[in-house]
């Protein structure tokens, strides 16, 4: 890359790209431990304490898991959109968003 000072299209856009990099990073890790919780307690409710039978638990399971991958989708695509969206905004193609 060119020795570009702060002011140029190519800066902003790399530190534009570096900022959503570092918001990938928490979101992901915020999902993760999140996920983890909400499977360890689903676990926790099903198998140790037995409050819900062992053969609908996995079912439950299931359920939370899919629910996650869901949740992580929506996260990715909405970060995704919105990172799309700040890029074009650096670039002065999309001074209106």
């Amino acid at each position: 890359m060119s020795h570009a000072d702060d002011s140029s299209i190519d800066a902003r856009v790399a530190a534009v790209r570096k900022d959503y990099a570092a918001r990938l990073n928490r979101k992901f890790i915020v999902f993760a431990v999140v996920e983890g919780a909400l499977l360890a307690l689903t676990v926790i409710v099903v198998y140790v304490l037995g409050m819900v039978d062992p053969d609908n638990g996995r079912l439950v399971l299931v359920g939370v898991a899919l629910l996650g991958g869901l949740g992580l989708s929506a996260m990715l695509m909405t970060h995704l959109r919105s990172q799309t969206q700040a890029i074009a905004q650096a670039r002065g193609e999309n001074p209106l968003f």
